[in-house]
């Protein structure tokens, strides 16, 4: 399950999620400064959760969190149901606190409080 230790990595690797723009349905962010992803919880089902990974190089993570009609783009999802284990379920929503944390600045003042200031 590759996705699931790409995860993984974005966990460990949090302070390269950078460029977090929430929308309505789900919050689009930057990793490493260059894979555009999003992520989103379903309004229906409980504990499913979305993420979907954008290869086009040609949009910014702004132009993709302003499209409208997604027939027209490539994009690749992963859901947590199509793994049905406990570890994806936490994994992803790891990410997906992670990512909303950073819409707050959370992380930001959780690292002042750690540190002292």
């Amino acid at each position: 399950m590759k996705i699931i230790q790409a995860i993984n990595s974005m966990i460990e690797n949090q302070s390269k999620i950078t460029n977090v723009i929430q929308t309505k349905e789900e919050m689009f962010f930057v990793y490493n400064d260059k894979y555009k992803w999003s992520i989103s919880e379903s309004p229906n089902e409980q504990n499913e959760i979305f993420l979907h990974l954008y290869p086009d190089k040609n949009m910014s993570i702004e132009e993709l969190s302003q499209v409208q009609d997604w027939q027209a783009h490539n994009f690749v999802t992963y859901k947590v149901s199509d793994f049905k284990t406990q570890e994806a379920f936490e994994t992803f929503n790891e990410l997906y606190q992670i990512v909303k944390s950073k819409i707050y600045g959370v992380d930001d003042l959780l690292d002042e409080i750690i540190s002292g200031f």
